[in-house]
């Protein structure tokens, strides 16, 4: 699907508020050890909100966000490699635009994986070992991944566009 196709789709789906349960869509591998499950996705304004889920051996690399995040422990914990604090159960952690950092679920428990919820303001840069941008997330991306993860298992798309 293109972005206008996928733009179409979400106008399609549009009808103001709703609800839904999260286990009604699908988790969309991301990287080894990392699965995201989108909540709400708009491409037109840039802006996704998704349940994350990391393994212990999983691992968000080095990345820069270009808008703000929101985020809402669920349960384990994690910690970003180039800050000393961990976030637990509970903790609510904000990101200004242009943070950068390093996901990990390595906190020296024994916690095994964690589920976060992000609301993310903008598209993120990952960043390879000599500065340069090596790909970025964008909500069009993260729309289009799981639309294909859909059609390739037989979901519907849930309606979650916006």
């Amino acid at each position: 699907m293109d972005a206008d196709q996928l733009i179409a789709l979400g106008r399609e789906q549009a009808a103001g508020d709703w609800r839904m349960h999260p286990d009604e869509i699908p988790w969309i591998p991301q990287a080894d050890g990392v699965w995201f499950r989108p909540l709400r996705i708009s491409p037109e304004l840039g802006t996704w909100t998704n349940l994350l889920r990391v393994t212990r051996k999983g691992r968000v690399s080095l990345h820069r966000h270009l808008g703000p995040v929101e985020a809402w422990v669920l349960t384990g914990q994690w910690r970003y490699e180039e800050h000393d604090w961990i976030a637990r159960p509970g903790d609510y952690v904000y990101e200004p635009a242009g943070d950068v950092h390093t996901l990990t679920t390595d906190t020296g428990d024994d916690s095994g994986e964690m589920i976060t919820l992000f609301s993310i303001g903008g598209p993120y840069e990952f960043i390879g070992p000599d500065g340069e941008v090596t790909a970025v997330e964008s909500a069009e991306v993260k729309l289009r991944r799981y639309v294909e993860y859909c059609a390739a298992h037989g979901i519907a798309v849930a309606p979650i566009i916006t």
